[in-house]
């Protein structure tokens, strides 16, 4: 049996056609499933990144995109001990291909992203893997057509935790800074409204795609894990801190967000989505449905059918 390791995120994805931003369902038969079928790779110094096994599924939460993220790299081995335990020299080099999984409910843009092993591509990786295929696709279709097409936009956050937050900030002595990175939302009211106003009427009116909250020294801890934490990912919030001993550190969203390992069994990658998805059923996050998701998904439903496997 083995250990996964599973993050639950918010995946973002918000077209910009120069005059207002649309979600990732406008342009999910146009844009965004013909991108990320290209079956290409993504380059990254002596690894390269390709999606595999791209599918749609039918789930009680609605429509599912799933598929896998596959590493391909080379381990090189310049020592190791021998029988007796003595360190020696060696030179090898092994060709491995570690993989991850991903299950992405269209209902909402909640995602579970589960690491096969040590090694296996994370959510930073998925990002990049994602954003190099839309980018490339949206260029290549801009020559083609001479026409102007819409920006693709793309942010993978992951999911705060209460109890992470509260574990997270008990250790510290001092918040010197909270920042709140608002970027623009894919249906999601970003903490029920209460920075609609900041993070999308003043970044829209100014031209920018991202901006962000600075808030010095904040005393109440109790107030600083429920901004957070009702954030739901929609905000990507960053700690500057003080540890006792005079220690400064940064907290980045990785280290207070959902994150779990799981006993996953499965003969094929196909079963295990399936195992994970079905483990993680009950999470607060992944049923966390706006009215905007709802409407923009009653009103595209339609392009993502043809895309549906059979």
């Amino acid at each position: 049996m083995a250990k996964k390791k599973i993050s639950i995120a918010n995946f973002n994805v918000v077209f910009f056609d120069g005059k207002e931003e649309k979600s990732l369902l406008d342009y999910f038969d146009t844009i965004f499933m013909p991108a990320i079928n290209q079956n290409i790779v993504r380059r990254s110094g002596d690894s390269t990144y390709r999606l595999m096994e791209v599918k749609i599924m039918e789930s009680e939460k609605g429509y599912v995109l799933t598929g896998v993220l596959v590493k391909q790299t080379v381990l090189e081995i310049k020592s190791d001990l021998d029988e007796s335990g003595n360190l020696i020299e060696k030179d090898e080099k092994i060709p491995t291909a570690p993989y991850s999984t991903f299950a992405i409910y269209l209902k909402n843009h909640r995602m579970i992203y589960a690491e096969n092993q040590k090694g296996s591509p994370d959510l930073r990786s998925f990002r990049a893997t994602i954003c190099y295929f839309m980018n490339r696709y949206v260029s290549n279709l801009q020559k083609e057509t001479e026409e102007e097409l819409p920006i693709p936009i793309i942010n993978v956050v992951g999911i705060p935790t209460r109890q992470k937050l509260s574990d997270t900030l008990k250790e510290v002595e001092k918040v010197n800074e909270l920042i709140l990175r608002f970027y623009p939302l894919n249906g999601d009211l970003d903490f029920s409204g209460l920075f609609n106003g900041l993070s999308t009427d003043l970044r829209k009116l100014v031209g920018s795609k991202k901006g962000e909250i600075v808030l010095k020294s904040p005393q109440n801890i109790e107030g600083i894990i429920e901004v957070v934490d009702k954030s739901e990912g929609t905000v990507e919030p960053i700690f500057h801190v003080q540890y006792p001993g005079k220690k400064k550190s940064t907290i980045k969203n990785d280290k207070i967000s959902e994150r779990t390992e799981m006993d996953i069994e499965s003969d094929t990658i196909e079963e295990e989505v399936m195992k994970v998805m079905e483990k993680n059923e009950n999470s607060k996050s992944l049923n966390y449905v706006s009215e905007g998701n709802r409407e923009i998904y009653r009103k595209n439903r339609s392009k993502i059918i043809p895309f549906v496997k059979r």
